[in-house]
């Protein structure tokens, strides 16, 4: 097993740890931004196990803000890294798994690839690309006895919040926004149905180990069950009014002199 990070010190506790429990794992460099650190990923897992079988991709962050005042050059990224660097490290990897006559591609997506939140508007097209992207591939390979399959998370105890990358407004923007991203970082800092990491971790592990056909699509946590069986049985309206009372778009009101702003 080939564990990679961006910066791969911070892997050093799960390698310790694999010491310790006797696992063959190594540690690498894997910067999904970068195709020669991709295709060097991929050559040291080569080098290191043989053919490729498997591949988690779950390289991801969070671009907040509303989607007029993100830069393009922030929404570029937020795609590269969500998107393009996973399909990419696919590209590389499904050739070994063709060979072989079988393999597993596990996606770590999110709830927000079903459902959208205010502020996080460029997050959400990354995943709901990359939910398009995985539901393709599973047509595509399934015939070389590859699956693919996604995680659908919700709230998980992990530096996702910490990482996240808050858009400044620029001048001008009405106040509004600024409240409104006040009350959701409130939100972000207390997630009551919120699980640890591991919890993800052997969910990955289950749909990677299932003996026949993996299912396509993992639901993990109570918001991402109650968010994707409720969406359908509600009108367009009825669920952006109850989106808009929890995310705080309709409690944290705009003023009349900003709806007024041209």
């Amino acid at each position: 097993m080939v564990a990679t990070a961006r910066r791969p010190e911070t892997l050093d506790d799960l390698v310790a740890l694999a010491q310790r429990e006797r696992l063959h794992l190594k540690a690498t460099a894997c910067d999904v931004t970068d195709e020669d650190s991709m295709k060097g990923a991929v050559e040291f897992a080569r080098a290191s196990f043989g053919d490729i079988n498997v591949l988690v991709n779950n390289a991801g962050y969070g671009a907040m803000g509303p989607v007029e005042a993100v830069p393009p050059l922030e929404a570029h990224r937020q795609l590269e890294v969500n998107l393009f660097g996973p399909i990419r490290l696919i590209q590389l990897v499904a050739p070994d798994m063709r060979r072989a006559g079988w393999g597993r591609i596990v996606n770590v997506s999110s709830v927000l690839g079903r459902v959208v939140q205010p502020l996080s508007g460029w997050y959400c097209a990354s995943k709901f690309a990359l939910e398009a992207l995985s539901d393709t591939l599973r047509l595509e390979l399934e015939p070389f006895g590859i699956h693919t399959v996604s995680i659908l998370p919700g709230p998980v105890r992990t530096a996702f919040t910490n990482n996240m990358v808050v858009s400044p407004l620029p001048a001008g923007m009405p106040d509004f926004y600024r409240r409104l991203v006040a009350y959701r970082m409130g939100l972000q800092n207390n997630r009551p149905f919120e699980v640890p990491a591991t919890a993800a971790a052997r969910l990955i592990l289950r749909a990677i180990q299932a003996r026949r056909r993996p299912r396509a699509h993992y639901l993990l946590t109570v918001p991402a069950h109650v968010a994707v069986y409720l969406r359908p049985l509600l009108t367009d309206r009825a669920w952006d009014r109850l989106v808009a009372w929890y995310f705080g778009v309709g409690r944290v009101r705009s003023t009349d002199e900003e709806r007024a702003t041209p």
